[in-house]
């Protein structure tokens, strides 16, 4: 029940993010490609974590996915623009 949840949620948040980012007339197809590539990366990462369980231990799939995750926390920190950058976008328009 709270995984159909976490699905529900969190699929069409990406989704619909996704959309915001191509014009109106290309929605469609942004949600395609957005979709493929989580697809191919999800695969991707299983893959890895596969190759990781087989040849080294189920716990250097944890520590890998720990890893990523502290990676992309950074990542996301970088990417957000500080306050006052947020301030003056909002005057700028």
């Amino acid at each position: 029940m709270f995984y159909g949840l976490y699905q529900g949620v969190f699929r069409a948040v990406g989704k619909a993010f996704a959309s915001d980012f191509v014009p109106e007339h290309l929605r469609a197809s942004g949600v395609g490609w957005y979709s493929t590539t989580v697809g191919l990366l999800q695969l991707v990462a299983s893959v890895v974590a596969g190759l990781l369980w087989d040849r080294i231990g189920h716990a250097a799939v944890f520590y890998y996915g720990a890893a990523f995750a502290v990676v992309g926390s950074i990542g996301l920190l970088l990417l957000i623009p500080a306050k006052h950058d947020r301030h003056n976008a909002a005057v700028a328009k």
